[in-house]
């Protein structure tokens, strides 16, 4: 009698192992692909975005921040173009308006763009495609 209880003993050891073995492999599998899916999520590297001050807003007071960092405060004499690097999965330019205090926030895409500051409006260019708003006054 005691050697059937112990087959069966052994036999439900060697299940037990073999289940936490699987287990253990499914933990480090899934730790593995969230780890891979991590990495692509990083910041693409070379992208940037060109924002031009046009001839309008040159002799106005203005400041431009990007998310939290301020870029321009001052009173640009000419046109100007100002080269950043994105540095933030999501990015806004806040432009505000030194005379008045309006601030005009524009979301940036994640695609190297171009963006124009006028004095009366705040538009992005990127791939052909328009977006922008106006400042109120």
């Amino acid at each position: 009698m005691e050697k059937k209880s112990a087959r069966a003993n052994n036999a439900f050891l060697l299940g037990s192992l073999i289940l936490i073995v699987l287990i253990l492999l499914v933990v480090v599998l899934f730790v593995f692909m969230s780890f891979r899916i991590y990495e692509k999520k990083d910041i693409q590297s070379g992208v940037h975005y060109d924002i031009t001050i046009n001839e309008s807003a040159t002799g106005h007071p203005i400041s431009m921040y990007l998310n939290d960092s301020l870029l321009f405060q001052g009173t640009p004499g000419t046109p100007m173009t100002i080269c950043v690097d994105r540095f933030a999965p999501e990015s806004s330019l806040l432009v505000v308006d030194g005379e008045t205090d309006v601030v005009s926030i524009l979301s940036l895409p994640e695609k190297t763009s171009r963006v124009t500051v006028d004095k009366d409006s705040l538009s992005c260019y990127s791939d052909g495609r328009r977006d922008g708003i106006s400042i109120p006054r």
